[in-house]
């Protein structure tokens, strides 16, 4: 409710005093001319000014193009982590940048696969905890996890090892000896298995 201000003199002193205001009641009609004569009134200068709520909620595109290939290297050998960061510093497939993620058991691997389920390529050490632990977690992986689109590249130390049997039985996309496998090899692997057109089951001696 409004209130006016008045002031008068009394006894030498300036005396205030607040008198109501009668209420205004607005009616349905006075909201319709408020409405119609000014909120949806547009001037062709001002329709540059125009905010579409459409445009503020699109989100922008991601560009997976930038997005980089998440690799995750499973070996106990520190040593082994370190070369292959060491031969693909700076290089890149079909145009992304390499992510690496470390592991250095079949467990730890596990939990690192569950927590990115993101991840491109594993290059798995067939023995850590046990001379078949690569292998185990393959079926993990494939079977209980359901990670059918991530590439698996098993390495291993021991050239010939399970060779022929695995990779029958298990759904791998490459075989490498470690002993053999050079930069150029390596570089060259991941080109191919990170090729969504290149079939499964290469082998690289």
């Amino acid at each position: 409710m409004k209130t006016q201000q008045t002031s008068r003199q009394s006894h030498g002193k300036q005396i205030t005093t607040l008198r109501r205001q009668p209420f205004r009641r607005f009616f349905a009609a006075d909201l319709t001319n408020i409405f119609s004569e000014n909120a949806f009134t547009s001037d062709a200068d001002n329709d540059d000014d125009l905010i579409f709520c459409a445009d503020l909620l699109e989100d922008d595109p991601i560009d997976k193009a930038s997005m980089p290939w998440k690799i995750l290297i499973a070996d106990d050998d520190s040593n082994v982590h370190d070369t292959t960061i060491l031969a693909l510093k700076g290089v890149r497939i079909h145009g992304k940048p390499l992510e690496f993620l470390h592991a250095f058991s079949a467990r730890e691997a596990k939990d690192i696969a569950i927590k990115n389920p993101d991840t491109s390529l594993i290059l798995l050490d067939v023995v850590m905890e046990s001379v078949d632990a690569g292998l185990k977690l393959v079926s993990v992986l494939r079977d209980d996890l359901s990670r059918k689109n991530l590439r698996i590249v098993l390495r291993t130390g021991q050239p010939g090892y399970a060779k022929d049997s695995f990779m029958s039985d298990y759904a791998i996309d490459g075989y490498a000896t470690k002993s053999k496998l050079t930069r150029t090899i390596l570089i060259s692997m991941l080109n191919e298995i990170l090729d969504t057109e290149t079939p499964t089951g290469e082998v690289l001696n």
